[in-house]
């Protein structure tokens, strides 16, 4: 008995997540850490039983539900809990390239999955195996493509403003409402086949990597071009300010105003910011290539050096004139997101003992 529960709690859990973990091996950019993929999870599975009061004990039946509820309702509403972590980490800048969406997605959704079969193996121990491959590979991977496609239309919407200077950001609700109701029309058709399981199951095992891959194909080939583009922009930026200049831009001009006006000391202190904020950008984009190429090399040393530093030089140009330069300086919240990226990749690899 205990062999046969066992092996329903692996079709209904294990299915999803081998899918995942093979999403975040095929990523070139290893964008993803474990401990991230597991507060994705949790993220996922929080959204989970937050909806199971609302949603979970109207499902009149399993796999499936056979009531317009679960046909035409529940999907909006499952949809809608999951989205709200995608939007919270969009809000917060941890998403940075497409394929970062779509990890972050998939990840979200299998987490919410995960606990809602938990909760339904808990309340409906007697149905056969039947039933849990069924959630397992159809209703699971389905939870984790839907979510994972919202994700990757939001960041194609959101792509002006995430790599325009962070200063003019301006984030939009309306960069999530495609990608919605996407996701909500792929749910409800999933769920128009009560009556055949069997089929939903293998449309949605089919659908998913197929549509994954695409966007990981689409999505890797075009983090490679920005990336490039951006390393050559950030070392003529920082060669500029190194030869003692501003960059001839908006920007530069806007930031040598400033630095005319708080006197030379501030001025030395805010080129000095500005050459160690391109030298670590342009360092995460160098890593994040040749990540994608084989295997990354850096000097961990000199990028600690430089960290430190620019953290020392935060607190002496003082609140006020750091805000101001902040929302000055060129760099995109993509930017920034490379830059934490790098860093926490120092933080990783130090763990290890690699490159110390």
């Amino acid at each position: 008995m205990l062999a046969i529960q066992a092996a329903h709690w692996a079709l209904a859990l294990v299915p999803v997540l081998i899918l995942l973990v093979l999403f975040v091996w095929f990523d070139a950019f290893k964008l993803m850490s474990f401990r991230e993929i597991i507060l994705l999870l949790a993220l996922g599975g929080v959204a989970g039983i937050a909806v199971y009061p609302i949603s979970g004990r109207l499902i009149d039946a399993l796999p499936i539900g056979f009531s317009n509820y679960s046909r035409f309702l529940a999907p909006w509403i499952e949809e809608a809990f999951k989205a709200a972590s995608i939007i919270l980490l969009f809000g917060f800048n941890r998403i940075g390239y497409k394929l970062d969406a779509v990890i972050s997605g998939f990840a979200i959704g299998a987490g919410f999955s995960v606990v809602e079969n938990i909760i339904y193996l808990t309340i409906y121990p007697d149905y056969g195996a039947s039933t849990w491959l069924v959630r397992g590979l159809g209703t699971a991977v389905m939870h984790g493509t839907t979510l994972a496609i919202f994700a990757a239309i939001a960041h194609e919407l959101a792509e002006r403003e995430t790599r325009e200077a962070a200063g003019d950001f301006d984030f939009s609700p309306w960069w999530f409402v495609p990608g919605f109701f996407l996701a909500v029309a792929i749910h409800m058709v999933f769920n128009q086949f009560p009556d055949r399981p069997l089929l939903a199951m293998l449309g949605a095992a089919m659908f998913a990597p197929i549509a994954i891959v695409a966007i990981f194909s689409f999505g890797t080939a075009e983090a490679q071009s920005w990336l490039v583009a951006e390393r050559a922009e950030h070392k003529a930026q920082l060669e500029t300010l190194r030869a003692g200049k501003w960059p001839d831009s908006t920007y530069g001009k806007k930031i040598a105003t400033l630095s005319e006006r708080l006197g030379a000391d501030a001025t030395t202190r805010i080129r000095r910011y500005w050459e160690l904020q391109a030298y670590l950008v342009g360092e995460a984009e160098e890593t994040l290539l040749e990540e994608a190429a084989g295997d990354a090399e850096y000097d961990p040393a000199e990028i600690r050096a430089a960290f430190a530093e620019l953290d020392e030089l935060r607190g002496t140009l003082g609140a006020g004139t750091y805000a101001e330069l902040k929302r000055l300086l060129p760099f995109s919240r993509n930017d920034y997101w490379e830059v934490d990226e790098l860093r926490q990749r120092l933080r990783s690899d130090a763990a290890r003992g690699k490159n110390i």
